[in-house]
């Protein structure tokens, strides 16, 4: 008992620590949280196994990362990063020993086949223990068998994530440990915290962030670092993040010691019609949390998740710097707050209470009965003070998107683009005019639309979506014109061009959203 009790109390003061580097009241508190974290591994070393999954420097983290985020472990860490083969034997089946069977050798099948002679073995003797060159760990060797049989890098991701592989990180002397992760930062130093809403956060919104910085390349590497080991300590793997592309990541100082990172996708992966970013959230240089924005035309979803450590810090300011940058930066008029971060199916959102946060910040659910739901809830715990919603009622009022518009119009004024039927009928045009023929279908569709845009040619992507607004007979020149550089501006090394130039697009707009509007929740 005198062991977790011990685990415990390190935790709590590790916690403790964290929070006191990243909201600081004194540059001598500052140097003291800092001075005991840096000696903080010496102190786990008898609990290490107790305080695991924790992210303290000296202990170990476990789980099935993605395929993308272990080869990204692999290649920063190296052997600290291995398969989690105690884990592992607790199967049932031997998972392992079937892919291997579909990549060694055909005459090695013998051994493979062998039920004496398990997966994890058949791989030291594969490799030998000790030898010299490649990957010194059993999953770098697994990853190097997996590489080398050249196959699209989607059915390589597939076939390794089949496994749901567990994998150990051993954070000995881990400069991205929690305990360590610190970026260069100028210090704040805070003599009250801004734990309060705003009175009013549309208007804060409203005000101007700091500019829009672009960062190098070099610089970028470091910030999605950062990033990619903060969420791995936290069960996470952001898919934004994961695929962040260094080309396109940007800095603002947000006041007080806040930095927001913005951080765009690699272009083979972006979306078709929407732009996807993450965030990271970095507080006198401490990763605190993480969000993220999808874009289409001036409608952003949103959502940020501070990491619990820092929640008792300056939330609320967080979250209205977070989007007052895609405001400002980005042309977001119109915020939703998808019902996932409410709680729908989310047991997270209704424990915390996420949908009155939102409420008080001023977001209205789009369905109208959820509505009249909530305002019956409000009146209820005005009239009982020290009342709370239940689950079942959280619940309820979950199962609506919210929303939020900068210029103060209603949720019965907001219209938005269906893109899951806009693909529908990108799928039901490929049936109906090629036969499923989906190469030749792409193929024509960049044809026609570059005809019609008196192109050369146009990018494929968002093709088989401009052929379905053919012909542009009654579109002037420079409509399309400027939907020609759309479709470009989607190829360019940053996405945030094509952002702004939808948005400027009347005609576009006004066709997506009269042929495929989003119905009401």
């Amino acid at each position: 008992m005198r062991v977790a009790a011990s685990a415990e109390a390190l935790l709590a003061r590790h916690e403790r620590l964290c929070f006191l580097r990243a909201f600081p009241r004194s540059a001598a508190e500052l140097r003291r949280a800092g001075r005991e974290l840096a000696r903080f591994e010496r102190r786990v070393v008898r609990v290490r196994d107790e305080l695991r999954n924790t992210g303290i420097a000296g202990t170990t983290y476990h789980y099935p990362f993605n395929h993308a985020m272990t080869r990204w472990l692999i290649s920063r860490y190296g052997p600290a990063v291995e398969v989690d083969w105690p884990a592992y034997r607790r199967r049932s089946w031997d998972d392992v020993a079937a892919l291997l069977s579909l990549v060694v050798a055909w005459a090695e099948n013998e051994g493979l086949d062998d039920d004496d002679v398990p997966s994890w073995e058949w791989i030291r003797a594969a490799r030998g223990v000790g030898r010299r060159g490649g990957r010194g760990t059993d999953l770098g060797w697994l990853l190097d068998m997996l590489a080398a049989q050249r196959l699209a890098p989607d059915l390589e991701a597939h076939l390794y994530e089949s496994l749901n592989l567990p994998i150990r990180w051993d954070l000995a002397g881990c400069r991205d440990a929690v305990t360590n992760a610190v970026l260069p930062a100028r210090p704040f130093y805070h003599r009250t915290l801004l734990t309060e809403r705003p009175a009013d956060f549309r208007r804060e919104v409203l005000r101007a962030p700091g500019a829009l910085e672009p960062v190098s390349p070099a610089r970028a590497d470091r910030v999605m670092d950062a990033a990619r080991a903060a969420l791995s300590q936290r069960e996470r793997e952001f898919h934004v993040i994961v695929h962040a592309h260094r080309r396109e990541v940007y800095r603002v100082d947000a006041g007080r010691g806040l930095e927001i990172y913005v951080l765009g996708l690699v272009p083979a992966l972006r979306l078709t019609l929407e732009s996807d970013y993450g965030a990271l959230l970095v507080k006198n240089g401490v990763p605190i949390g993480y969000g993220y924005a999808v874009l289409l035309f001036d409608r952003a979803d949103i959502g940020i998740n501070i990491f619990p450590t820092y929640r008792g810090g300056e939330s609320p300011y967080v979250f209205d710097r977070f989007c007052a940058v895609f405001h400002h930066h980005f042309g977001a008029r119109k915020f939703v707050m998808r019902r996932y971060q409410l709680g729908h199916h989310n047991p997270e959102g209704i424990e915390a209470g996420s949908f009155w946060f939102y409420y008080k910040l001023g977001f209205r659910s789009l369905a109208p009965a959820v509505r009249r739901r909530a305002e019956a809830e409000r009146a209820r715990l005005e009239r009982r003070r020290g009342a709370r919603s239940g689950p079942e009622v959280l619940r309820a009022l979950a199962r609506s998107d919210m929303v939020l518009a900068t210029d103060g119009a209603g949720p019965d004024d907001f219209r938005d683009v269906d893109v899951k039927r806009v693909g529908l009928a990108v799928t039901r045009a490929f049936r109906l005019r090629y036969g499923g023929d989906r190469p030749r279908a792409v193929a024509d569709c960049v044809r026609r639309v570059s005809r019609a845009l008196g192109a050369p040619s146009v990018p494929a992507r968002l093709a088989p979506v401009a052929a379905l607004a053919l012909p542009l007979g009654r579109w002037e020149p420079g409509e399309r014109r400027r939907l020609l550089a759309l479709l470009r501006a989607k190829e360019l090394p940053r996405e945030r061009p094509f952002v702004l130039a939808m948005q400027r697009h009347a005609r576009w707009r006004r066709w997506l959203l009269g042929t495929f509007p989003a119905r009401g929740t």
